[in-house]
Order: structure tokens, then C-alpha cells, then sequence
């Protein structure tokens, strides 16, 4: 007797559910242990924070949505740098500010490579 096999069938699809949880418990957990952030000063020279910019390096990078990750995730509180870094300014770190920075982010234009 044989059995075809079908990338749509139930076992198929319950295979991809159990992996895709997998991977998302293991990112989570990864972020929870990575350890905790100081942050340093989110105070530009002319004495605004930019929006978005949790780690206060003048800029955003992978790491300001890093942060604003593990602030929305709950696996600390942010501190009232982090949160005047909020970028849509409703001092709540959630998933849409996440989503935000990444899509600051995808839109920016990458710096091209110089071979010295």
C-alpha cells in the first residue's frame, strides 16, 4: 500500500506549526536570557530624543528594535529614556513600535560596501 505524500496534509501542517512554535519559544527564551541593557543617555545635543532610538547612539539600528522588543515582550521595565524613545510618543512600548522601527529600518537606504 502506498501513501502519497502532500505538502498541504494534516500531517504537514501540524509539522509546520509544531517548528514554527519551536522557534519562536526558542527566540524568546534566546532574548530573555541574552542579559540586560543599560542604557546611556538618549538626549541629542539639541536636548530632543529621536524617536525610536533606545540605545541612544544618535540613530536607529537592529539593536533599537532589539530593545523595544524585549520592553514590549515584558522581560523588563524601561526605564524614562527608553520611554521617551517611544516612537509613536504614547509611552507604551509595544509590538506596533517593534513593528515601527523595522519598518524605519526596511525603508532606509542601505550604505553601499567599499572593498579597501
Amino acid at each position: 500500500m502506498t501513501h502519497k505524500y502532500s505538502v498541504f496534509g494534516k500531517k504537514s501542517l501540524r509539522s509546520a506549526t509544531i517548528v514554527a512554535s519551536s522557534v519562536t519559544v526558542a527566540f524568546l527564551i534566546g532574548i530573555q536570557t541574552a542579559g540586560e541593557f543599560q542604557p546611556i543617555a538618549s538626549l541629542q545635543a539639541d536636548g530632543t530624543t529621536t524617536a525610536g532610538d533606545f540605545n541612544a547612539n544618535g540613530h536607529l539600528d537592529i539593536q533599537d528594535a532589539r530593545i523595544a522588543l524585549e520592553l514590549a515582550s515584558g522581560y523588563r521595565s524601561p526605564t524614562p529614556d527608553e520611554l521617551s524613545a517611544d516612537p509613536n510618543r504614547d509611552f507604551d512600548i509595544t509590538i506596533d513600535d517593534v513593528l515601527a522601527i523595522l519598518d524605519i529600518l526596511e525603508r532606509a537606504p542601505s550604505t553601499p560596501k567599499v572593498n579597501l
